[in-house]
Parts: C-alpha cells; sequence; structure tokens
C-alpha cells in the first residue's frame, strides 16, 4: 500500500517537472526573437531607411532647384536640368542613396514649366532603379520674402484646436485680386518676308522695304600702265647695183618697224592689263502686312501682389475675393 502511494506521488513529480520545463521552454522562445521575426524586422528597418533617405534627397534637388531658378534664369516656357548638369554647376554635392550607392545623374531631372501666374517645378530622382517624383510650385506671391519663393500649401478642410477640444480652426484661402487689361483698337504685324529680288509693291495693308547691296558679277581686264616689248630683227642680204649688203628688219607693228642698216633692237610698246572684281548694283525687296485688331478687354484673379500680370499690362482694381 505504502509502495503504490509512494509510486503515485513519484509520477506525479515528474509530470509537474515536465509541465515546469514546457512553460520555461516557451517563455525563452517568447523572449528571444525567431530568425525569420529578425528578418522581418531588418528589412522594415531598411526600408524605413531608404525612404527617409530618398526623400531627403529629393528636398536637396528642390532646395537647390528653387535657389538656381530666379531672376534671368526663369524660363519663358520650360527648361531641365539633370542631375549630371546640376552636380557640373556646383548646385549641389553627389546624391547617395541609403546603400551609399550614386543615384542616376543623366535619369534624376528638375523641371521648370511656366504657368499663367507662376511656375511648376517637377523633381525625380532615380536611384538603384527605383525612381520617386514630387511637385512643388513657386513664384512671386505676396507673402514671398524674395522675388520669388515657394508657394504654401492652403489647406482647406477643417481641423480639431488642440487647445479647445469644443472649437474648429478652419484655414482661409490666400486672398486673390482682381486684374483687368483693356487694349485699344491698333494694327497687328505679320513678321518680315525673305529679302527677294522680286518687285514688291506698297499698298495700304502691306508695308515695303528695299536695300541695295553691290554683288560681285565677275571680272573685267583693267589698264594697269605699259610694257615694252623687244626682240632681235630679222637680218636680210639684199643686192642693188651689183653690191651685195645687209639690211635688218623689224616687224611692221612694232614702234621701230622697217629696215634698218645698221643692227638694232626691235621694239613694241604695248597696254598692260589686270583681272579685277566686278560689281553690281542689287535691289532687294521685302514685306510686311498688317491687319487691324480691334478693342479687347480681359480680367484675371490673382494674387494681389503678381509682378507678372501687372509687367504684362494688367491693372490691379483691389477688388478682392
Amino acid at each position: 500500500m505504502y509502495q503504490e502511494r509512494q509510486s503515485g506521488f513519484i509520477f506525479k513529480n515528474i509530470i509537474l517537472k515536465l509541465l515546469l520545463i514546457v512553460i520555461i521552454i516557451l517563455v525563452v522562445v517568447g523572449l528571444f526573437p525567431t530568425k525569420k521575426y529578425v528578418e522581418n524586422l531588418l528589412d522594415q528597418t531598411n526600408g524605413t531607411t531608404s525612404s527617409i533617405v530618398f526623400n531627403s534627397n529629393l528636398q536637396t534637388m528642390k532646395d537647390a532647384a528653387l535657389s538656381y531658378y530666379n531672376g534671368k534664369r526663369l524660363p519663358d516656357k520650360s527648361d531641365t536640368l539633370t542631375l549630371k548638369q546640376m552636380l557640373d554647376k556646383n548646385l549641389l554635392t553627389e546624391v547617395k542613396d541609403s546603400n551609399n550607392k550614386t543615384c542616376d545623374t543623366n535619369k534624376s531631372y528638375v523641371t521648370v514649366t511656366k504657368n499663367e501666374d507662376d511656375y511648376t517645378l517637377n523633381i525625380s530622382l532615380t536611384c538603384n532603379k527605383k525612381t520617386k517624383k514630387i511637385v512643388s510650385y513657386f513664384g512671386s506671391y505676396n507673402y514671398c520674402t524674395s522675388s520669388v519663393c515657394e508657394k504654401k500649401k492652403i489647406i482647406n478642410e477643417t481641423q480639431e484646436n488642440p487647445n479647445n477640444s469644443g472649437s474648429k480652426d478652419v484655414s482661409t484661402k490666400e486672398e486673390e485680386c482682381l486684374y483687368t487689361k483693356s487694349s485699344n483698337g491698333t494694327y497687328k504685324y505679320t513678321n518680315w518676308s525673305d529679302w527677294t529680288t522680286e518687285k514688291i509693291s506698297p499698298s495700304q495693308t502691306r508695308e515695303v522695304e528695299t536695300k541695295v547691296e553691290k554683288v560681285k558679277v565677275g571680272t573685267i581686264d583693267e589698264a594697269v600702265g605699259t610694257t615694252t616689248i623687244t626682240q632681235s630683227p630679222k637680218k636680210v642680204t639684199a643686192k642693188k647695183n651689183g653690191n651685195i649688203f645687209v639690211v635688218y628688219v623689224c616687224p611692221a607693228d612694232f614702234d621701230n618697224g622697217g629696215s634698218h642698216n645698221n643692227p638694232v633692237v626691235c621694239t613694241k610698246t604695248v597696254t598692260k592689263y589686270e583681272a579685277k572684281d566686278a560689281y553690281k548694283n542689287i535691289l532687294y525687296y521685302r514685306y510686311r502686312d498688317k491687319s487691324y485688331v480691334n478693342a479687347q478687354s480681359d480680367s484675371k484673379w490673382s494674387n494681389c501682389n503678381d509682378s507678372t500680370l501687372i509687367n504684362n499690362g494688367y491693372t490691379n482694381t483691389n477688388q478682392t475675393r
């Protein structure tokens, strides 16, 4: 009887020890992460770091572009700078990703496009075959402390006031002014045509201009003085009254042409010529047409300090909305 009780007690002891060991193993496993958990955690951390570096590089490119595009560098339509061009202009230093690899300097770029009242700035960055883009706007806004600045973000939705849970703050849109522009009726001219030798006559709707230019048409021989040609006479034996004698004969077209009893040098004076360029005065015509444009008026809403509109002839009416 005693032995049965002792055996039962020993069996229960063994069961309790096994349960305790299982509990300890489960606790240890819970305290120490698995390999898969560690790998996932590292992937999340690297992804967050990569995103932070990417966003920081995009912001750096944007700041460099905003600093570069001002004054005379502002485009009439659109202009693009690759990351390579920005580096060549020393607008920023080498751009690298979170793995310390250089970003693509040819596929990365900034583009500025002129809008009606301001400019759009597109920034694209490519690193390790991944591309991210952001868009910003800048111009001559009434809150700028310099000639141009980045556009402030306008929040239209309501937001809870952290200082007073019972009230709400509503951000208001930037105030705009009405600009107008009027023009009287006037004549509008086309561009000048190319110059031509074909005669063109002016009219009420056509303006004509002419010009004269000397044009080379060839060469002419022009007398520039004289020169003397010499040659020996021809010796001829003659007989007269039974006497034989020698005479010296020069050609008839020479100055001393004819027979001479004594030796002479035959001479002839000729005019000397030289080839020179020949020119001719040519009359050219060009024209432009004109048409009458009726009086026009235009109005635009924009920020109340829009220098672009003012420079283009618009007047601020001080009417706001």
